[in-house]
């Protein structure tokens, strides 16, 4: 039971919640100063209902009532439940965009007033005007002239791509602007000028909010504190001029091993090379150490994803457990990993003791880990130069599969190739592909077989 006591026209309430390893008691408290006016029982009366509440809180339980509101059940469920089920990653970024995009909406709403109607006004809302990004310019562009970019890329952990395209005009996110700021010993208003972002969301962002926001009820409702989940049956808008997603055909691809040659950075050629022929994602392929690497029986496996968090890079597992996978390699990918193991040797000779060995395969300049920022922008640079579509590095993931699908390579084998689930997940993601590859059929056959009579 809570402790209750009056302090003058307030009440302190205490919780226990057991004993740590010290053997020192666990405490919570909160203080509740009842409305005016309310008689002495009455006061005593509703702050027993708020120690009640409280102590359920401390429980890790939100009590259900109708005076509950969304952020509480926000705050419980990143507090008690997300941190057992998700990635830190994954939880960081899900978190992140709720913050953003969900609270100002529905934070204060109670749950009473939360159906699948509101949530169909919420992605509306954020289809039409849900812009939240704040982008800055640099004032001076002189603070990022030659010799002085790469001090500053180390002091403020801001790639060195970024900070081209910044001293190029390009504005950047708040969090970017305000690295180099403080890096910079100035505050955010004298180094950068806000330019104004409005407009709605893009359609990918929106189901990105909906597949962090259902979980929050889902697990609701399980623990009966919900009876149904408003996300479930909500509507996700979509612009009706949305164009098909671009990818990448067979005689692109073979353009594309020519054109990569191109890149000042031959990490990179090599990369986009086992990229695309292995169907990697790209954190694999960033986290990928020379230890997974079998030059024997041609092999690789992938044991590690790489990822940011709080501005360290660090090692995860792969996505799923499908995801820990062994990939047979083609005779030029072995001969592609061999060059870069050559030419890593030759790099560590001339860095000396600055090089950071970190046992990757692919590398920063000086050792450390690569930044998948930096392969995305540069590698969407030299597909703009080409006119090649418009496309992300983890389309050649894609780009890979619906080769393999072509080439008539069993669902199974590509699901287990690409870290899938189960061929399902494989079937759904390429569901054009492998139509497109049953009317091939049905030509061939029709063509070999000749009219009927």
């Amino acid at each position: 039971m809570p402790s209750i006591k009056k302090r003058g026209k307030s009440f302190r309430i205490m919780v226990s919640r057991g004993y740590d390893m010290a053997g020192k008691q666990i405490r919570k408290t909160t203080t509740f100063t009842p409305p005016d006016g309310v008689t002495e029982g009455k006061a005593e009366k509703l702050a027993r209902a708020y120690a009640y509440e409280f102590e359920q809180r401390c429980r890790g339980m939100t009590n259900l009532d109708e005076n509950i509101r969304f952020h509480e059940l926000f705050d419980w469920y990143y507090d008690q439940i997300a941190p057992h089920k998700l990635k830190e990653y994954t939880l960081e970024s899900s978190r992140y965009i709720l913050e953003t995009y969900v609270l100002p909406y529905i934070g204060n709403m109670k749950l009473k007033d939360i159906n699948t109607a509101r949530i169909d006004a919420l992605f509306n809302e954020l289809h039409r005007h849900g812009s939240k990004r704040e982008m800055y310019i640099l004032k001076d562009t002189s603070l990022l002239a030659h010799g002085y970019r790469r001090p500053l890329s180390r002091k403020s952990g801001v790639n060195m791509n970024t900070l081209r395209d910044m001293a190029n005009g390009k504005a950047v996110m708040r969090s970017t602007a305000e690295k180099v700021s403080k890096a910079c010993g100035k505050t955010l208003k004298q180094t950068f000028t806000l330019a104004e972002s409005s407009g709605g969301l893009e359609d990918g962002t929106i189901a990105r909010v909906r597949t962090a926001l259902s979980p929050i009820f889902s697990t609701a409702v399980k623990k009966e504190l919900l009876l149904k989940n408003p996300v479930m049956n909500a509507t996700t808008p979509k612009d009706t001029d949305t164009k098909e997603r671009a990818y990448l055909n067979a005689e692109q691809c073979k353009e594309l091993l020519t054109i990569i040659n191109e890149f000042s950075n031959p990490q990179l050629t090599r990369l986009i090379r086992v990229l695309l022929f292995t169907g990697m994602r790209v954190g694999e392929i960033t986290g990928l150490h020379w230890a997974d690497v079998d030059f024997e029986n041609s092999t690789l496996t992938v044991k590690y994803s790489l990822y940011r968090s709080k501005g360290q890079y660090k090692l995860g597992t792969p996505k799923t457990k499908s995801s820990a996978r062994v990939i047979s390699l083609p005779p030029q990918v072995m001969e592609t990993l061999a060059e870069q193991m050559e030419w890593q040797e030759h790099r560590k000779q001339d860095i000396g003791n600055r090089w950071i060995d970190r046992g990757t395969v692919f590398t920063g300049e000086y050792g450390e880990y690569m930044n998948s920022t930096y392969v995305n922008t540069t590698f969407k640079e030299l597909l703009k130069k080409h006119d090649f579509p418009n496309i992300h590095i983890h389309d050649l993931r894609h780009a890979n599969a619906s080769l393999l699908i072509n080439m008539g390579v069993p669902v199974k084998v590509i699901s287990e190739h690409l870290g899938h689930c189960d061929t399902r997940t494989t079937e759904n993601i390429y569901a054009h592909i492998f139509a497109e590859t049953r009317a091939k059929a049905s030509d061939a056959i029709s063509q070999a077989l000749g009219t009927v009579n």
